[in-house]
């Protein structure tokens, strides 16, 4: 063999070795890749086992591998920080996280963009750069929704005295409903934020802290409450103190006993989001990301609904309510 001859089949042979192991190596950080971890808010609420619902559906659906999990309460940003470190050292392809504080789950998500791991936001977003997109509620018009309702409650009545039971002060979603009803609000002459408390993801706490409020402003007609737990704080509040007569309330979410709630007067209107959507459409994003596709959405806003009385009952929203779980079947 010549030496023409003996270079193109060393070379042939070099290439084909090249290759074999580049491949192999590529198909091992490919599967890697396929892990996605969910890192929600809290574990103990149905607002977050919906979420967990859409997202294994769809984990099942598109074969993408999916971790769930959170902290026991919603305040705990350092749990919740710790979780975010580990899906960096399992090297996950996508983190989809809802972030607990706005600031102090920055860092911890950052380095992980930095390291190359892909993040969708969902729910409430955090202060990082390079995140892929925020999937959720367009929270300032959900606020403003609450607000129109709160109007409309009191349409007659020389003032509206309103108190407001919110939850994380650094939280994004709760700022962004807040200015979203108190932008509106402020246009209203006869209406006015009487007060406001802030409460700890429990229905314990939450209506404590509201029962609290409402006897120190007696004057309050309109009440507020901002997620899951600080509605069922209000209603349990009004409950007690038998003040379903005198003071309207507004929440949001479809927890159960908040909708036994609205159904016996408790409560009057649930601002009702779509967990369900947020959690598949995550894990639908995280798919797309796994396979190379680019998103250029920047933000995919979730539906919300207003829940009263007069429509409950209607079909329509009943599936809204009382969703299966569809990842069961």
């Amino acid at each position: 063999m010549n030496i023409k001859k003996l270079t193109a089949v060393f070379t042939l042979a070099l290439f084909l070795i090249v290759c074999l192991f580049g491949c192999t190596k590529s198909g091992n950080i490919n599967l890697k890749n396929k892990d996605v971890a969910i890192i929600t808010k809290g574990s103990d609420s149905d607002f977050w086992n919906d979420v967990k619902s859409g997202a294994l559906s769809a984990a099942n659906e598109f074969n993408i591998n999916v971790t769930v999990e959170g902290p026991e309460n919603e305040e705990d940003y350092n749990t919740q920080n710790e979780m975010i470190e580990n899906a960096v050292s399992r090297k996950v392809g996508v983190i989809i996280l809802s972030a607990i504080d706005y600031e102090k789950n920055a860092p911890p998500v950052q380095n992980a963009i930095d390291n190359g791991i892909k993040v969708i936001t969902v729910d409430s977003d955090v202060n990082v750069k390079g995140k892929e997109l925020f999937i959720g509620t367009d929270n300032i018009s959900a606020g403003e929704k609450a607000a129109k309702q709160a109007v409309e409650f009191c349409r007659g009545q020389k003032y509206i005295n309103i108190g407001i039971v919110n939850y994380g002060e650094n939280t994004e979603n709760g700022k962004g409903r807040l200015k979203g009803f108190t932008d509106f609000i402020n246009k209203t002459k006869n209406a006015k934020i009487v007060d406001t408390v802030n409460i700890e993801s429990n229905a314990q706490n939450a209506t404590a802290g509201t029962k609290k409020l409402l006897l120190k402003n007696k004057n309050i007609n309109v009440l507020v409450g901002f997620n899951e737990w600080s509605t069922l704080g209000a209603g349990y509040a009004i409950k007690e103190l038998n003040l379903k007569d005198k003071v309207y309330c507004i929440g949001f979410d479809s927890n159960v006993n908040c909708v036994n709630m609205l159904e016996s007067g408790e409560i009057d209107t649930l601002i009702v989001q779509n967990p369900f959507s947020m959690g598949y459409l995550s894990v639908l994003k995280a798919s797309e990301i796994l396979s190379g596709k680019k998103q250029n959405d920047g933000t995919v806003e979730t539906d919300t609904y207003i829940v009263n009385r007069k429509n409950m009952f209607s079909s329509d929203i009943q599936k809204i309510l009382f969703r299966f779980n569809e990842s069961t079947n």
